[in-house]
């Protein structure tokens, strides 16, 4: 329903959305979205049946329009509101039990887009880092000829493992998004700084790893086979997709190095 100045029956309200108009009572979505209800003084002198209940139901159905929705499209908000809506107005005809489900289904309801939304800030991110990734990766390779003479074959390799990581970390997001759940109501600066920075710890661990292989402390095999330019770039990919091979190997360096270390004995 389009905004209108006013209802015969109700002067000085304007109305988005109705949502019931009934003899002593009215409850509607205002032009900002927002679910207001007004009641006439034969029903205020009467009251709730159930007073407890009736006060309960609205302090839910103030905590959901107080969950971020602004983010969304206006159909989803509207949709989201009308249930809260229908909530209050199934409240003020004294039927708590149908106002509280229909507010539990609200409630799902915006949690499942907030969600969507949520997820839909961290693929766009990822996806658009792995495109810049990708395209780095390729013009990496194409300029090898020029590059490898000034960085050396180690140093081109450390890098494209790098990059390597990157696309890794995109794919293991990518891969384990439909495992998450994500919410829009944190803003969505905080998903795209998670995002980007999941992108950078790949890039990092794919470096890590791919030193690592260089100097033969994880998976010397290739290195005997000359295979240890693949092998980095392999790894690189591999660490960037995993969330646990450089603490793994970490926590493996800080136990050699402990074990490495002398005691200082005390001369009795």
């Amino acid at each position: 329903m389009a905004a209108q100045s006013e209802i015969p029956k109700w002067p000085g309200i304007q109305v988005q959305h109705l949502i019931l108009e009934a003899d002593e009572f009215i409850v509607w979505i205002d032009p900002d979205l927002d679910v207001d209800w007004q009641t006439t003084q034969k029903y205020d002198e009467g009251g709730p049946e159930n007073p407890a209940e009736h006060n309960e139901v609205l302090n839910l159905a103030a905590a959901l329009e107080c969950v971020p929705n602004d983010h969304h499209q206006a159909s989803i908000r509207l949709n989201f509101k009308r249930m809260i809506g229908e909530g209050v107005a199934r409240s003020l005809d004294h039927d708590y039990d149908s106002a509280k489900d229909i507010l539990e289904k609200a409630r799902q309801y915006i949690s499942e887009r907030n969600v969507e939304k949520a997820r839909c800030w961290q693929l766009y991110t990822a996806c658009t880092l792995g495109l810049v990734s990708l395209i780095l990766a390729l013009a990496l390779w194409v300029a090898r000829g020029y590059l490898i003479p000034i960085w050396g074959e180690s140093g081109y390799f450390l890098v494209m493992a790098g990059v390597a990581g990157s696309l890794g970390a995109v794919l293991s997001m990518i891969f384990r998004m439909g495992n998450t759940y994500p919410t829009s109501e944190a803003p969505r600066a905080l998903h795209v700084l998670e995002s980007a920075s999941r992108v950078l710890a790949g890039c990092l661990s794919g470096l890590l790893i791919a030193g690592c292989v260089n100097i033969g402390l994880i998976l010397p095999v290739f290195a005997g086979a000359g295979r240890t330019y693949s092998a980095m770039l392999v790894a690189g990919m591999a660490s960037g997709a995993s969330e646990r091979w450089v603490p793994s190997l970490i926590a493996r360096l800080e136990r050699d190095s402990s074990k490495a270390t002398p005691r200082k004995g005390r001369i009795q």
